[in-house]
């Protein structure tokens, strides 16, 4: 069995298109937060995983729009000046679509392949799991204990940096990276991503075109600071 597993699409929907015209045979698509935020296309990033039906969790950023949508004034009333990501993806989606994302629970767990999985989007900020203790705790405090202890892998997000880490040789927290963008310390541009088949766990990394990106960035009202993320994301390297 082929599993595809995404996070941090962060609006992104020409890098998850990229990812899926590569990997269109995945019997599976799994995401681990973050859909929305930080890119231009929330609406089509929403109707692509909701066609695809693929389980996701909440991210930190899915969060905030929802905040923004429930407690926040229209788009047109933040001044330019102010307006950041999170207004304008908040502007762009329905109603509806922001109660899809409000749903969406903080863990799941599932089976792939006789495997035992979790998948979170964030384990304490930016910090690693280092040791078993910390991981039997960290599934003790996402899911029932009885659970928790059944948990073989871990998937998690928000680093957008790659990683599988090995505790034991049964037990193993990994990270798909980011479909979208990287840290500012990490200048690569391609869509990052994990496929699992039979078990098997690989990093992959996708060259995509960034022209459409870039253009939509380019004609987008936000403050400054907004705009040169967006640039960095999606500008010439």
């Amino acid at each position: 069995m082929k599993t595809l597993i995404l996070s941090d699409i962060h609006s992104n929907i020409y890098a998850l298109e990229a990812i899926w015209r590569a990997e269109r045979d995945s019997d599976l698509i799994y995401c681990a937060g973050d859909l929305v935020d930080y890119g231009p296309y929330p609406q089509e990033v929403l109707q692509w995983i909701r066609a695809h039906e693929v389980p996701c969790v909440q991210g930190n950023h899915d969060a905030w729009v929802v905040q923004h949508y429930r407690t926040g004034g229209p788009l047109a009333e933040v001044p330019v000046e102010e307006r950041a990501w999170v207004h304008h993806n908040a502007g762009l989606l329905t109603g509806e679509e922001i109660a899809y994302l409000e749903q969406l629970p903080r863990a799941i767990t599932f089976a792939i392949d006789g495997i035992s999985y979790c998948m979170t989007h964030l384990y304490q900020d930016y910090q690693e799991i280092v040791s078993i203790h910390a991981y039997e705790h960290f599934l003790n405090e996402i899911v029932d204990s009885e659970r928790g202890a059944a948990i073989q892998r871990l998937i998690i997000g928000h680093t957008h940096r790659q990683a599988v880490r090995y505790l034991a040789d049964d037990l193993l927290w990994l990270n798909p990276g980011s479909v979208s963008y990287r840290r500012r310390d990490d200048p690569d541009q391609t869509a990052h991503y994990a496929v699992i088949v039979d078990g098997r766990i690989s990093l992959q990394r996708l060259a995509y075109d960034l022209t459409p990106l870039r253009a939509c960035v380019d004609n987008l009202s936000l403050k400054a600071t907004e705009l040169d993320a967006g640039k960095r994301f999606f500008g010439p390297p």
